[in-house]
């Protein structure tokens, strides 16, 4: 560890904290970096010890889940252990926006502690809840475990490329401009990404020599895949992808442009930092001393390495509790030790949002991942494409494409997407000037009505 690190991590990081309005991150990330190399079945007692206690607390604390345990027969003492968590029942965005601000709020916390936050809103709804600095304290710190597990460290140079600036410490931009100075921190807009303003980002990528980047998905692909025709390339460690479903094809995209760096993945909503890869590439680490992930289909667990919808219980988060909150994303779990070393499980596959799915004639599942290499090696006219499963038969594919797209780049998406989803659906192919965005910056490529929306 360098003295510039070591400064930050112990006086810089301690100081931004109380500025930013949370607690000291720094004691929950020196504990995160130290419990991670736990055994499994010492990271599973820890994790059944907060269940425990976090159980007991919301039930004299927070009117919602006396309500809802009551209702279902549940008491805290039900609730020894994660095998006992089937017995709680599973809650939505949807329950959780019925019931806030109050029934949803821990009344032990004083008003005045309590700090509102809101998810970014990328499925048309944003969710509000409470927080507490604490919490904010220990979401930060389980950010900070990802960054490390690329092989980035406090005070090496890192690149954010997003949509909005970061507003500064506390709102304030003199703060926030400090803030990026110490911490040699870079942000790039997303927001307008004409050929001369990526060029110019690939200028100062190259000036900065930044260890880490970090983007939404489908951003960072959208800079990759223009560096690659303009012939560019930034030699950059660690490019930290989030936000959206990563493909193994958008991976192979981004490497290459920013050869010799890898792709790091990592998994969160909702306030919740939830998993990220290691060096091992193999699966991404669930954040399990603050979180337990289920993996249920119908409302039942699955084997392990099935794809079901992901569940997510908050073990530190009271001020509004996520108990078996389903998240209404798609994973499998992979509980086998990581060859890394840390004992945390993982996520072996993550498959995004159950409304950017498709529904086959045979009832299964479909991924983002089966048509992003089909368009880019087979249609490369095609620039952009969103496609909506309107019903279980009916396809609206919209495409942004260049001069050369023709009769032929026609037939053949047709002909491709009848073989995944069947002969009897109706395709009707839309060409449009552009595919908008969602508010937050993320960007949806499909979109199913026919799995019920969350």
């Amino acid at each position: 560890m360098s003295a510039y690190t070591n400064l930050l991590r112990t006086v810089a990081l301690p100081a931004g904290s109380m500025l930013a309005g949370y607690r000291d991150v720094m004691p929950y990330l020196r504990g995160l970096e130290e419990s991670q190399w736990w055994s499994p079945a010492e990271i599973r007692a820890l994790q059944d010890r907060k269940l425990r206690r976090l159980v007991s607390h919301v039930y004299r604390n927070v009117p919602f889940y006396r309500r809802w345990m009551d209702e279902h027969s549940v008491r805290p003492k039900d609730i020894r252990s994660l095998d006992d968590l089937h017995l709680l029942p599973i809650v939505d965005k949807h329950v959780l926006v019925a019931n806030y601000p109050d029934d949803m709020r821990d009344h032990s916390i004083p008003q005045d502690e309590l700090i509102q936050a809101a998810s970014s809103g990328s499925t048309g709804e944003r969710l509000h809840y409470w927080t507490t600095k604490a919490q904010k304290a220990k979401k930060w710190a389980g950010l900070f475990r990802w960054w490390e597990l690329t092989g980035w460290q406090f005070g090496q140079p890192y690149a954010t490329f997003q949509l909005a600036p970061n507003q500064g410490l506390r709102g304030v931009p003199l703060l926030g401009n400090l803030e990026w100075l110490m911490l040699r921190h870079r942000w790039l807009s997303a927001a307008q990404m004409t050929d001369d303003v990526l060029a110019g980002y690939v200028e100062r990528l190259r000036a900065d020599q930044p260890v880490l980047f970090r983007s939404y998905t489908s951003t960072v692909y959208y800079l990759a895949e223009a560096m690659l025709r303009a012939g560019l390339q930034v030699a950059i460690p660690a490019i930290l992808t989030t936000g959206e479903t990563l493909s193994d094809y958008q991976r192979e995209t981004i490497e290459r442009a920013f050869e010799p760096g890898r792709v790091f993945n990592e998994y969160g909503g909702d306030g919740m930092q939830i998993a990220c890869e290691c060096e091992r590439h193999d699966g991404l680490h669930i954040n399990a001393e603050t979180h337990i992930v289920e993996i249920v289909r119908g409302g039942e667990p699955v084997p392990d390495g099935e794809l079901g919808e992901i569940v997510l219980t908050n073990l530190e988060a009271t001020a509004t509790p996520f108990i078996r909150y389903n998240i209404h994303d798609v994973g499998a779990l992979n509980r086998t030790p990581c060859a890394c070393g840390r004992g945390l499980p993982r996520l072996s596959r993550l498959e995004g949002r159950l409304t950017d799915l498709f529904v086959t004639a045979d009832g299964h599942w479909l991924t983002v991942h089966q048509f992003t290499a089909f368009f880019a090696r087979q249609v490369p006219s095609v620039q952009a494409f969103q496609v909506i499963q309107r019903t279980a038969d009916d396809v609206l594919i919209k495409l942004v494409v260049d001069n050369s797209f023709n009769d032929a780049d026609r037939q053949r998406i047709v002909d491709t997407f009848r073989g995944y989803l069947g002969p009897d659906n109706t395709f009707t192919l839309e060409l449009v000037d552009e595919i908008p965005t969602t508010p937050s910056g993320k960007r949806r490529f499909f979109i199913s009505e026919v799995i019920g929306n969350a």
